[in-house]
C-alpha cells in the first residue's frame, strides 16, 4: 500500500505540494491527472526517493521512505523502476549497456545481466537493438529502451511520469499496452499524464490542482459531502491506520 500523509514539498519559496494525502492499494495502476504545475511530478519524484518531503510522511508498505538513510533508500530504489522526461539515456553506450546500468550498480553478475536486459528488451519489442545507440533509435524506441531499464530489477512499483508525451498514436499504445501489462504481473502502476484517454487499465484516479488533491463528486459522498472530501476522508482512513 501506497499512503501520503499530509505531505508537503517546498523547493524555496513555491509550494509544490500542499499538505497532501491519499492511500493507494498494492496491485493498484493509478493516473495522476491535472494542469502542469499541478504536483503530478513532485509525487512521482517523493515515491522514487529522489526528493524528501518538506513535512509528512509517505509510507510504502510498513516502510516510511521519507526517513530512509542512504543506504536504505538505495535498497529501497532497487524495488522502484522510474521513467520520465528527465531521465537521460547514455548515447554513447550501446542499448543493451544502458539496460544493464542498474543491475551493475547493485553487483549483479554477469550471467544475470545477460538473461535479464536480454528479457527486458525482449519485452518492450527492443531484441534487435541490443548493440545499436540510443541515438539510433526513433523517440517511441527510446522511450520503451527506458522502460526496459526501469523494470530489468523487476520492480514491484513502476512509476511513469508522462509516458506517452510527443509519442505518435502507434508508439503511445505500445507503451500504454506495457504498463497495463506489468500492472497484470502484480506490478503497482503510477503515471503521471494529460492524456488519460489512453488508458484503460484504471484503478484509480488522482487530480491535482494547485499542489493539492481534488475532490471528485465520489469522494465527497464518502466523506459526508465535507468541502474537501478527499482530504478529510484520507486523514480519517490515516488516523485509524496510523493511530495518529
Amino acid at each position: 500500500m501506497i499512503v501520503f500523509k499530509n505531505v508537503s514539498l517546498k523547493y524555496g519559496e513555491h509550494a509544490a505540494l500542499k499538505g497532501v494525502n491519499f492511500q493507494l492499494p498494492k496491485g493498484s495502476f493509478t493516473l495522476l491527472e491535472g494542469h502542469s504545475g499541478a504536483g503530478k511530478s513532485s509525487i512521482l519524484r517523493l515515491l522514487a526517493t529522489f526528493e524528501t518531503p518538506s513535512s509528512g510522511d509517505i509510507f510504502v508498505g510498513k516502510s516510511s521512505i521519507a526517513k530512509l538513510n542512504r543506504r536504505e533508500r538505495a535498497h529501497y530504489r532497487r524495488s522502484v523502476g522510474y521513467t520520465g522526461l528527465d531521465v537521460q539515456l547514455l548515447q554513447n553506450r550501446t542499448c543493451f549497456d544502458n539496460v544493464a546500468l542498474p543491475l551493475r550498480v547493485v553487483g549483479q553478475s554477469e550471467t544475470d545481466i545477460q538473461s535479464r536486459v536480454k528479457a527486458a528488451l525482449a519485452r518492450v519489442g527492443l531484441s534487435h537493438t541490443d548493440h545499436m545507440l540510443p541515438t539510433e533509435l526513433s523517440g517511441g524506441q527510446q522511450l520503451r529502451l527506458q522502460i526496459a531499464r526501469a523494470v530489468v530489477n523487476r520492480p514491484a512499483l513502476v512509476l511513469a511520469d508522462e509516458p506517452t508525451a510527443q509519442l505518435d498514436d502507434e508508439s503511445a499504445s505500445r507503451v500504454v499496452t506495457l504498463l497495463e501489462e506489468f500492472n497484470r504481473a502484480g506490478v503497482t502502476v503510477m503515471v503521471a499524464t494529460h492524456e488519460s484517454h489512453r488508458f484503460n487499465r484504471v484503478t484509480h484516479r488522482l487530480r491535482l490542482g494547485d499542489g493539492q488533491v481534488l475532490p471528485t463528486p465520489a469522494d465527497l459522498s464518502q466523506a459526508g459531502g465535507r468541502e474537501g472530501g478527499v482530504q478529510e476522508f484520507s486523514k480519517d482512513f490515516l488516523n485509524k491506520a496510523y493511530g495518529a
